[in-house]
C-alpha cells in the first residue's frame, strides 16, 4: 500500500516538519498505489497496478495499462492435416506448435482460439498449403473471425482442377481487438478432396507446416 504523509500533532511544528521530509524523501519519484477506490475521473493520473505489475494511467474514465519494451506478439503452426467432414461447411484450424508468444496466448480449452491479453492494433500474417486428390474443379474458403463473429470482406478464396496438385496460399490483415479478445481462422472446402496439408520432410529439406499465423502488436 501506498504512505501517508505524517499529520500535524501538538505545538512541535518542527519535528513535524521534520517527519515531513523524511516522508518527502522517501516516496518521492514513487507512484501511488491502485487500489480498489482509485477512480479515474481525471485524464493523466498514474498508479502502479500491483495485480497487474504494471504502470497505468487514467484516458477517457478508465485506468489502462502503460506499456512499454517489446511489442506483443506470437507464432503459431500446425502439423495437422484438415480434411473437412462436410463441403460448403466452415471448420476452424487448431494451433498445436509455438514458435514464440508475448501476452498473446493458445486457449487451453480450445486450441483454434488465439486470445489477446492486452488490447492495440495487431498485424495478423496467415499461410496454409493445400493439396489437392482428385482432378475436378474445387475451391477453399479461408477467413478470421474474432470472438466466434466472421470478419467482413476477409476472405481467402482460392481453387485447384489437377489431382495431386499443390499450392500456398497467403494473407495478411490489420485488426482491432480489446483485452481477452480471441481470434481463430476457419475454413470451408467445395469439395472435401481439397485439403490443407503440409509437405513431409525430404534428403534436402525438412518439412513444411500445414497452416501458420503470426501476430505482431503494430500500435497499443
Amino acid at each position: 500500500m501506498s504512505e501517508s504523509p505524517p499529520p500535524p500533532h501538538g505545538t512541535l511544528w518542527n519535528q513535524w516538519g521534520e517527519r515531513l521530509n523524511d516522508y518527502l524523501r522517501r516516496v518521492q519519484d514513487k507512484l501511488s498505489f491502485k487500489t480498489a477506490d482509485s477512480r479515474a475521473t481525471q485524464d493523466g493520473v498514474l498508479l502502479w497496478d500491483a495485480v497487474e505489475e504494471h504502470v497505468v494511467v487514467s484516458t477517457d474514465g478508465a485506468f489502462k495499462a502503460l506499456r512499454y519494451g517489446h511489442s506483443d506478439h506470437a507464432a503459431y503452426y500446425t502439423t495437422a492435416t484438415y480434411t473437412a467432414a462436410s463441403a460448403n461447411t466452415a471448420y476452424p484450424i487448431n494451433w498445436e506448435n509455438t514458435v514464440y508468444e508475448q501476452h498473446v496466448d493458445i486457449d487451453g480449452t480450445y486450441p483454434s482460439r488465439i486470445v489477446f491479453e492486452h488490447a492495440g492494433i495487431y498485424q495478423i500474417d496467415f499461410s496454409c498449403e493445400l493439396q489437392s486428390t482428385n482432378s475436378s474443379s474445387k475451391s477453399v474458403y479461408i477467413w478470421p473471425r474474432i470472438n466466434g463473429t466472421d470478419t467482413p470482406y476477409s476472405t481467402i478464396k482460392h481453387s485447384i482442377t489437377s489431382n495431386g496438385e499443390s499450392k500456398v496460399v497467403s494473407r495478411s490483415g490489420i485488426f482491432t481487438v480489446e483485452a481477452g479478445d480471441y481470434l481463430e481462422a476457419m475454413y470451408a472446402v467445395t469439395d472435401t478432396a481439397l485439403r490443407i496439408e503440409g509437405t513431409a520432410a525430404t534428403a534436402f529439406a525438412p518439412a513444411a507446416p500445414s497452416a501458420t499465423i503470426v501476430i505482431s502488436e503494430v500500435k497499443i
